[in-house]
Formats: structure tokens, C-alpha cells, sequence
């Protein structure tokens, strides 16, 4: 109990942030997986990450240019403190998904083909950003770019509070619409709804929530609760309103708990986390193996 009392008072945005990137990310996970397009849940994060490497070059002062306009300083705890890496993660991201978008109907190239290209170019960006960053210490760089939710602070909690407000809002304020994009696109067009355009606002969306989210926790962090939360709720259950809730509820368990392992046994806390909810998919994947 005194460990938890440390972390809760050492840590408690980091807790709480792990929380929300958890939900937030197994959320998503849920239609990534529907949809059959894991694969853009791994793009979407090296993807982010590139973005964040392109803002070290400081290409555009986009954070003095705000400011100036609104007539205010950058303060260490201002939402502006490190605007332009999330700017440009999230500018990198959403060009790729309505890329993608696009892709859905064509039969030149597979969509798997078009990510692993899109996967691999990230990768070598993002190195090639990070060799001209102005900033000497590369794996200084390299250790911003993978994030640690043990160092979510409280700008980014609350960062996180308005992505999961967001996401959520969007998919119950639309809730048919999607439901029918992405779990049944066949039947789409017989009710009406513009299957393209809709789809299109789903990968607009699920842009936005990795993007951002990968920033604040990591590229594996957030690629690994995309899919391993989701995969136990469908292993555990058939029903679509349940598999979001067991989904949900792995995203914001296993984090806090996670942290507490890694504070404890000296662990960096991002690959603990990955690692612990892949315990909790084997238990649950032997153990319905065993059943039957």
C-alpha cells in the first residue's frame, strides 16, 4: 500500500493520463480491428512520430506565431508549451488517413500494400528529421519520440480528457452511420448513408485519437492498446455492446496497474504496460482454448 500512496502522490496525472490514453486507444481499437485494418493502427503511430520528429526542425515557429497573435507568452504549462509536435503529429496523421480513405474501392494496389509503404517511409522520415534536428543529443530526441505515460503531465491529461470527450462524442452523436461503415458496409448504401463520406470522417477521427494519443504515450503504448484490448473483448464475447466494454475496461485497468509493476520493479512503464495486457490476452486466450 505504501507503493501506491508513492505513485499516487508522485504520479497522479500519470495514472490518470494512462487511464484516459488507455480508453481512448482500446476505443478505437474496437472498429480498427471490425474493420480489418490493424496494420493502419501501426502506420498511424510511426506516422505520428514522424510528425513529431519534423517539428524539431523548427521549420515554421508555429508556437511564437500563436502567441504573438494572441498577444501572450509561452509558459512551460501553457497549452502552447510544446504545440507544434502535436500540430504536426496530428497534420502527418490525418494526411494519411484521408490518403487511405481514398483507397478503399481501388484494385491497382492492395490497402495493405499502400500502409507498408506509407509504414516504411514514416520510419525513414523520421530518421532523416531526427539527423537534421538542431537538438546534438539524437537519443535525446529518440526518447521524446517514444513517450512515457510515467511523465504525462497535467497539460497533457487534460489534452487527453478532451481527445477522449471528443471521440466519444463523435461516435454516439453518429453512432448509425458509423456503426454501419464500419461493421456492415455493405449495408450502407440500402439505408442511405454515404458509405465514402463517412468512412472517410471514421479514419478522420481515429486519425485524430492515435495522433495525439501517440504523442503523449508512445508509439508502442498506443499501437499495442489498439489492438490487445480489443482482441480480448471479441475472444471473451460475441456481443458488439460488450466486447466495448471488457475492450474498454482492459484500456483502463491494465495501465495503472502497469505502472505500479514497473515502480516497483524498475521497469520503464510503456513496455510494462504492453507487456501486461499481453499476460492478460494469453490467460484469456488459453483459457478459452481450454473450454472449448
Amino acid at each position: 500500500m505504501e507503493t501506491v500512496h508513492q505513485l499516487i502522490e508522485l504520479f497522479p496525472y500519470a495514472i490518470a493520463g494512462s487511464i484516459l490514453a488507455g480508453i481512448i486507444c482500446s476505443f478505437l481499437g474496437i472498429f480498427i480491428v471490425s474493420q480489418r485494418v490493424v496494420f493502419l493502427g501501426a502506420v498511424l503511430t510511426q506516422v505520428a512520430i514522424a510528425g513529431v520528429a519534423f517539428s524539431f526542425l523548427h521549420v515554421i515557429h508555429i508556437e511564437t506565431f500563436i502567441a504573438s497573435l494572441l498577444g501572450t507568452t509561452i509558459k512551460e504549462d501553457s497549452l502552447l508549451h510544446n504545440f507544434e509536435p502535436a500540430f504536426y503529429s496530428l497534420l502527418f496523421a490525418l494526411s494519411t488517413v484521408i490518403v487511405f480513405s481514398q483507397t478503399h474501392r481501388q484494385k491497382t494496389l492492395t490497402q495493405d500494400g499502400i500502409l507498408g509503404i506509407i509504414f516504411v517511409v514514416a520510419i525513414a522520415v523520421r530518421i532523416m528529421f531526427i539527423q537534421k534536428s538542431p537538438i546534438a543529443d539524437v537519443s535525446e530526441v529518440e526518447s521524446i519520440l517514444k513517450g512515457d505515460i510515467l511523465f504525462i503531465s497535467q497539460t497533457e491529461f487534460f489534452t487527453l480528457a478532451a481527445i477522449l470527450v471528443f471521440t466519444v462524442s463523435i461516435f454516439a452523436l453518429f453512432q448509425k452511420q458509423l456503426k454501419f461503415v464500419t461493421f456492415d458496409a455493405e449495408s450502407a448504401s440500402a439505408h442511405g448513408i454515404n458509405s465514402k463520406m463517412w468512412l472517410l470522417i471514421f479514419y478522420l477521427v481515429v486519425g485524430t485519437g492515435i495522433s495525439l494519443t501517440t504523442r503523449f504515450v508512445g508509439d508502442v503504448f498506443a499501437f499495442a492498446y489498439l489492438i490487445i484490448p480489443a482482441s480480448i473483448g471479441i475472444l471473451v464475447s460475441k456481443k458488439v455492446k460488450n466486447v466495448f466494454l471488457i475492450s474498454v475496461l482492459v484500456g483502463a485497468i491494465v495501465p495503472p496497474i502497469s505502472i505500479y509493476i514497473a515502480f516497483k520493479f524498475d521497469f520503464s512503464s510503456g513496455p510494462t504496460a504492453v507487456v501486461t495486457a499481453f499476460v492478460l490476452f494469453l490467460v484469456v486466450y488459453l483459457g478459452k482454448k481450454l473450454k472449448g
